[in-house]
């Protein structure tokens, strides 16, 4: 059992506060106001107790604490993180995904990949289609459920084969699990509370809002490399014995399969509709710019409440298709608070009250006028994707958006900067080789088939490829759409 952390943590993070608004107090000259002290020593204090005690009621202290610096009233505070829309959006994706597992969908994808004829005797191909099962459901759901699935899956497979821990074959199915999730996770907007932080966070900044397609142009090559790149490591790093996989039975399995029920159908359209509405302005705008319009004004936040109420309301048999009670209670309310934390200090951050993003660009400005606009973002790219390893990628990601966005912006243009903020979307999710990164891991880990150092050796090869492939193939990409 992971050990809580001590309460000398709070005492530290208070006095993490109260030193560093004595030091910002005194650099007004660079564009910083006594409000914007307060916030910015108060946002740094909180990600302090964010990596101790994780991202809940820290949030809620954090977003109550603003409140007293002055940058905004009460109102604008709650119309900024509970109120925004995001943070709903949010909401609404998380209460449909545990629809879509309630009701079997998520189970019935997955099988069907890993039941094709073209696995049989083909070890290789069984685990490139079970881990593109699992990347295909995890662009659309949240990525705990998925993760919980498919290491069920995984588990089960091993067992009627008759692999142990000891097996690399075992191991390389729940690495891939592992590390195609975390991907999968940072590849879409769609049912991603990170990823969707990251973008609008830094469409705060920037005014520039990120298109989710062009987002997902990015992402979703991007995960398949990753999924090249895994395959590639199992057969010539790992190397697994797959005698047994040869027992493997693609018909025995297809004939266990079980029809979709009314239920998971009625949840299936529903969240399917969603992602339509979501992404259709995308595409028609150029067409029917009156629909465009009018999507644009009712917003996706209110799409996504509907297609809650929708979905609870529909009964078949005399049952909801989802039963309120249980989604309230099995989503994560601690990504909810986190969420609206976050975009609350995105708005502080812009407010000509508190004068940060000036400020910050002036702390930078001596880095940034001696360094190219491409060696920065590298540096800063590099930073996400080893940093997220040993925190937490929302805190990560936050920090490579809130320090590297203005950096950026001081000698580039808002694409450049664009362009850069969706990487650091991307890769802020790749906590993939130590608990302390990603709760991930430590779910990869507990049937004992990987170890820990395991785990930190064989991720930490696959962060670097994937690195060097990101800065040769998809920062060129993100440019270029951007």
């Amino acid at each position: 059992m992971k050990k809580q952390p001590k309460s000398i943590h709070i005492l530290i993070g208070i006095l993490v506060f109260l030193v560093l608004r004595l030091i910002l107090g005194r650099c007004t000259d660079m564009g910083i106001t006594a409000a914007g002290a307060s916030t910015l020593a108060l946002f740094i204090a909180t990600i302090y107790l964010w990596i101790t005690y994780g991202t809940g009621w820290t949030s809620m202290l954090s977003i109550s604490a603003l409140a007293f610096t002055g940058i905004m009233p009460a109102s604008t505070i709650m119309a900024n993180s509970f109120g925004n829309s995001t943070t709903v959006i949010c909401i609404g994706t998380l209460i449909l995904c545990v629809a879509l597992e309630e009701n079997g969908v998520t189970t019935l994808i997955s099988n069907w990949f890993i039941t094709r004829k073209i696995v049989s005797k083909r070890p290789y191909v069984f685990l490139f289609m079970f881990l593109l099962a699992n990347l295909v459901v995890c662009y659309f759901m949240e990525a705990t459920a998925v993760m919980i699935i498919f290491l069920v899956l995984a588990k089960g497979v091993l067992d009627s084969l008759g692999y142990t821990t000891e097996d690399k074959f075992a191991k390389a199915l729940y690495l891939g699990v592992l590390w195609i999730t975390c991907v999968g996770n940072g590849a879409s907007p769609i049912g991603h509370p990170v990823v969707l932080l990251m973008i609008n966070s830094m469409a705060e900044m920037t005014g520039a809002p990120v298109s989710w397609v062009k987002y997902m142009m990015v992402g979703i090559p991007l995960s398949l490399v990753t999924l090249g790149l895994t395959i590639l490591i199992f057969k010539f790093v790992l190397r697994p014995d797959c005698t047994k996989y040869a027992a493997y039975d693609v018909m025995a399995r297809r004939k266990e399969l079980q029809k979709l029920s009314a239920k998971g159908k009625a949840s299936l359209v529903v969240y399917v509709a969603l992602i339509i509405v979501w992404l259709l302005p995308d595409f028609i705008g150029s067409i029917l710019p009156q629909v465009e319009a009018i999507l644009d004004r009712v917003g996706a936040s209110i799409f996504s409440l509907l297609a809650v109420a929708i979905v609870c309301a529909i009964r078949i048999k005399g049952e909801p298709v989802l039963k309120y009670e249980t989604a309230v209670k099995k989503i994560s309310w601690p990504t909810v608070f986190f969420i609206a934390c976050i975009f609350l200090y995105a708005s502080a951050f812009n407010m000509e009250s508190g004068g940060i993003n000036v400020f910050l660009r002036n702390l930078v400005a001596p880095i940034t006028s001696s360094l190219p606009a491409s060696v920065l973002a590298a540096v800063f790219l590099c930073f996400v994707i080893v940093a997220t390893n040993f925190f937490s990628n929302g805190v990560i990601g936050t920090i490579g958006i809130s320090v590297g966005v203005p950096a950026l912006m001081a000698v580039s243009p808002v694409g450049y900067v664009t362009a850069y903020g969706v990487l650091v979307a991307a890769l802020c999710n790749m906590g993939i080789a130590t608990p302390g990164g990603s709760g991930f891991v430590a779910l990869a880990q507990k049937d004992g088939y990987i170890t820990g150092g395991e785990t930190l050796k064989y991720s930490m090869l696959l962060i670097v490829v994937m690195y060097i492939a990101v800065m040769l193939i998809f920062w060129p990409l993100a440019q270029a759409l951007f």
